[in-house]
C-alpha cells in the first residue's frame, strides 16, 4: 500500500474516513469504553478498559489491517496469542514436564505500545514510510495501540518482534523453551533466565515487568501455562480447582434446578452466567472431552426443562 487510496480500496472503507480519523486530535469520542474486571485471585480489584470502535467504517479498517498484518508477517512457534490454530492449548504444549517454569507479565501491554511503535513495526514490513505513518495513526487511538480494536492484537505481536527476538536469543543461551501469549511470557527447562535479565530486556524495549518480579514454578508442585496444568508429560490438563469447580455446579444444577441454583448463589444475571458456563463448559471439553461429556448432559438437561429465572423455587435449606 504505497498511497491512502490503496489503502482505503484494501480494506474497503472510504479515504476520507481513514484520513480524517488518522488526523483527529480526539480519537478517543469514536470509541465506547468497557471497563472489565480482571480474572484471577491476584487481579482482584483490577479492571482493564477495552475500547469498542462506534464507526463501522473503523471496525472494517481495523478487522482488514489485521488481516493485512497476518498475512504480511510471519509468526514463530513461540507467537502462541492471537493467531489461527494457536491457543492457550498449544501454547502450553510447549511447556510440558518442565523442570521449572518462569512466569513474566509485561505491564499494560497494550497501552504500552505507542503509535510511533506501530509506525516502525510497519515499516519493518515494508510500508513506505508516509502510509506507516498514516495507519500507525489510523490504527490507534490518541497515541496508544489499545485493548479492543480489531487490530491491536495482530499489530502487538508485530512490534513484539524484535523483543521476541531477544527473548529467543536468552532463551537459547540458557537451552530453555520461550513462548509468549498476548502479555503472558513463558520460559520452561532445567534453567531459566533471572528475574534481572528478564526486566532489563523488557525495558529497552518499552516495556515493564508487572509487580516488578517474575514467577517461578517447580517439577513436583503446581505448574500452570495460561490456565493449565502442565505436570502431565503427555498432555495439557484443566486444573484441578477448576474441575472441582465445575463438578460441584453441576451436582447443585442436577439436583435442585439451574434456576434454583442460580438463585441459592446470588446470581444477579441468570442469562449472563448461563452464558459463562456454556463457555467454559466448550473450552474445558477442548481440553479433556472426556471430563465434560456428563456436565454437558446435565447442563442441557436444566435448560431444556426451565421455563424461566424468575420465581422458582428455593429447595435449599
Amino acid at each position: 500500500m504505497k498511497s491512502i487510496d490503496d489503502a482505503a480500496q484494501a480494506c474497503g472503507v472510504a479515504p476520507d474516513f481513514i484520513s480524517s480519523y488518522s488526523e483527529s486530535t480526539n480519537q478517543r469520542a469514536f470509541y465506547t469504553a468497557l471497563k472489565l474486571s480482571k480474572r484471577g485471585k491476584r487481579r482482584r480489584n483490577e479492571f482493564r478498559v477495552v475500547f469498542a470502535a462506534n464507526e463501522k467504517q473503523l471496525r472494517a479498517l481495523h478487522r482488514s489491517i489485521s488481516m493485512i498484518v497476518v498475512n504480511s508477517a510471519e509468526f514463530g512457534d513461540h507467537v502462541q496469542g492471537f493467531l489461527k490454530k494457536r491457543s492457550t492449548r498449544t501454547n502450553a504444549e510447549q511447556h510440558l514436564g518442565a523442570k521449572v517454569l518462569l512466569h513474566a507479565d509485561i505491564k499494560g501491554f497494550f497501552d504500552a505500545i505507542t503509535t510511533r511503535h506501530v509506525r516502525d513495526a510497519f515499516i519493518s514490513v515494508g510500508m513506505v514510510v508516509g502510509m506507516a505513518d498514516l495507519l500507525a495513526k489510523a490504527c490507534t487511538i490518541d497515541g496508544l495501540l489499545r485493548q479492543g480494536t480489531r487490530c491491536s492484537p495482530a499489530i502487538a505481536n508485530l512490534v513484539c518482534y524484535d523483543l521476541d527476538q531477544a527473548f529467543l536469543r536468552m532463551a537459547c543461551a540458557h537451552d530453555c523453551v520461550y513462548t509468549r501469549y498476548a502479555d503472558d511470557i513463558t520460559f520452561s527447562g532445567d534453567s531459566v533466565p533471572s528475574d534481572d535479565a528478564v526486566r532489563e530486556i523488557l525495558l529497552s524495549y518499552g516495556f515493564e515487568l508487572r509487580d516488578g518480579k517474575c514467577i517461578r514454578q517447580y517439577r513436583g508442585r503446581s505448574q500452570i501455562v495460561t490456565g493449565l496444568t502442565v505436570v502431565d508429560e503427555t498432555a495439557p490438563r484443566l486444573p484441578k480447582g477448576l474441575k472441582r469447580r465445575l463438578r460441584l455446579i453441576m451436582h447443585y444444577i442436577e439436583k435442585f434446578g439451574i434456576a434454583d441454583h442460580f438463585k441459592h448463589t446470588g446470581v444477579s444475571d441468570s442469562f449472563r452466567e448461563e452464558a459463562w458456563l456454556r463457555g467454559i463448559l466448550m473450552y474445558a471439553r477442548s481440553i479433556e472431552p472426556s471430563q465434560v461429556t456428563d456436565w454437558q448432559e446435565v447442563l442441557d438437561r436444566a435448560l431444556s426443562t426451565c421455563d424461566g429465572y424468575e420465581d422458582e423455587p428455593d429447595y435449599y435449606d
